[in-house]
């Protein structure tokens, strides 16, 4: 028979491993392209373990976390901004983070298939550009270089690709009444 407390933190745990993947969607869509993402979701689990005590079990967790994760996100941030490495724009950010705040959980794992299935229906060209962009180290410019192209006509590419995506996604998602 487990005791209360283990049954408490055993809850709590379950709830940090299920928005796994919201928290990381929050953070990529404040922070796109960076690669302290891991870094931040991490920080953020430690702050939400040691602040366990002052969740109130049944209240919105993922409102809860989203705010934890929002402070570390500014805070990388700021820290950015002293060491003159700006991104984006802070207001940009903070819409992305509003605008990923007030979708429903269920949503986000609806559109990822969306996304998954549009992926895979691109060529192997327009996938490895993707890649390249969007998961690679190198970026753009080494892709560009490793392809002998330029990165001007690459971004073209980009552009068509993302809209071919967009489009296919939005299809998907219309088709299943908005929930892809």
């Amino acid at each position: 028979m487990s005791s209360p407390e283990n049954q408490i933190t055993s809850d709590f745990i379950r709830l940090i491993t299920d928005h796994q993947n919201a928290l990381r969607g929050l953070i990529v869509a404040m922070l796109p392209g960076s690669q302290d993402i891991n870094d931040i979701l991490q920080d953020t689990n430690v702050i939400l373990w040691e602040k366990r005590q002052s969740y109130k079990a049944g209240s919105d967790f993922k409102a809860w976390a989203y705010a934890i994760a929002r402070i570390k996100v500014m805070q990388h941030w700021d820290q950015r901004k002293r060491l003159g490495k700006i991104l984006l724009n802070e207001e940009i950010v903070n819409a992305a983070a509003e605008m990923r705040s007030t979708e429903p959980s269920g949503a986000d794992e609806i559109k990822l298939n969306a996304l998954r299935k549009c992926l895979s229906a691109l060529t192997a060209q327009e996938q490895d550009l993707i890649n390249a962009r969007y998961t690679s180290h190198g970026g753009l410019t080494n892709y560009a270089e490793r392809t002998q192209k330029s990165a001007e006509s690459l971004r073209a590419i980009l552009y068509r690709t993302r809209k071919k995506l967009r489009k296919c996604i939005d299809k998907r998602l219309d088709m299943r009444g908005g929930l892809a």
